[in-house]
């Protein structure tokens, strides 16, 4: 890469390459100035692939988009340097996880702004595209879905019709996401594989959620603790008034002040309605039930 501070599309392809250029179409009409736009593909080893992918090669002819420039680049997901044509394996799927962590990665050294198209290609693909995008975006990024009816798709079809630039029915609807890249791109570097990044992403998520459970328990009194203790081993509130031999108001009582803790160590809304499950979820482990 040559660029910084741009803004790039990464879309997932299989045989329509017409979803990439409708998508392209309707982010550069919100006023979107794209620099690159990189497609992350299986291989070609079937016609509609690689006339997917000769379409694209046109429209991208010089390195240009409709009259302005912008780099295309296709992107092959290999494993052990041989590009795989299904993701049928274990292997496979971990294969297309490191090829976004590596693009991904690699572009918010460069402080690009991305783009994502996840509509292309095997759904699987798009999945694992946007379970990396957790991982590296952050909010000025972008993941995007492609919608277009039924007589749209069949007017298309195989990149039939490549641009429908005022057709009302084609939208490009975003979809939210809350990236954890601000908690994880300290330990990431470019050396760090997918599976590491999860990896430590499960254990920050952890370290996290067992600060909170810590905060609650430091604000309760030994006999909430107790209350607090039976709802994480899954018991009900008429089993906790059983097992510690109190009444089911005194449960009840117990019951609102710890959830009140709760509000404030998960920072919820101080009208959010907890429910005594919510306990066995989060303090189970805590203390080790």
């Amino acid at each position: 890469m040559n660029q910084t501070h741009g803004s790039v599309c990464v879309a997932t392809l299989g045989g329509q390459p017409q979803v990439v250029t409708l998508a392209l179409d309707r982010l550069l009409s919100r006023g979107s100035h794209i620099d690159e736009v990189i497609v992350v593909h299986l291989a070609p080893y079937n016609d509609r692939y690689r006339k997917a992918l000769e379409c694209l090669q046109y429209e991208f002819a010089g390195d240009c988009y409709a009259g302005n420039p912008c780099r295309y680049r296709p992107v092959s997901v290999r494993l052990r340097s041989q590009p795989i044509d299904d993701l049928n394996s274990e292997q496979a799927i971990d294969a297309a996880r490191n090829t976004f962590h590596t693009l991904f990665g690699r572009l918010k050294q460069h402080d690009v702004t991305i783009h994502l198209c996840i509509s292309g290609g095997r759904r699987l693909l798009g999945i694992l595209a946007l379970a990396m995008a957790q991982l590296h975006f952050d909010y000025v990024d972008r993941i995007w879905h492609l919608y277009s009816p039924d007589e749209v798709r069949k007017q298309t079809d195989c990149g039939a019709m490549m641009h429908l630039p005022d057709h009302p029915d084609i939208l490009l609807v975003n979809v939210p996401l809350l990236p954890s890249s601000h908690f994880i791109a300290p330990y990431l570097t470019t050396r760090t594989s997918a599976k590491s990044a999860f990896e430590q992403q499960q254990h920050l998520s952890d370290e996290s959620e067992r600060a909170r459970c810590q905060q609650v328990v430091a604000q309760l009194s030994a006999r909430r603790c107790d209350v607090l203790r039976a709802f994480a081993q899954g018991l009900n509130p008429q089993e906790v008034a059983t097992q510690l031999n109190i009444t089911i108001s005194t449960v009840d009582s117990h019951k609102t002040a710890i959830f009140q803790e709760c509000i404030n160590a998960w920072n919820l809304p101080l009208n959010y309605r907890l429910r005594y499950y919510f306990l066995r979820e989060k303090f189970a482990a805590f203390f080790g039930v």
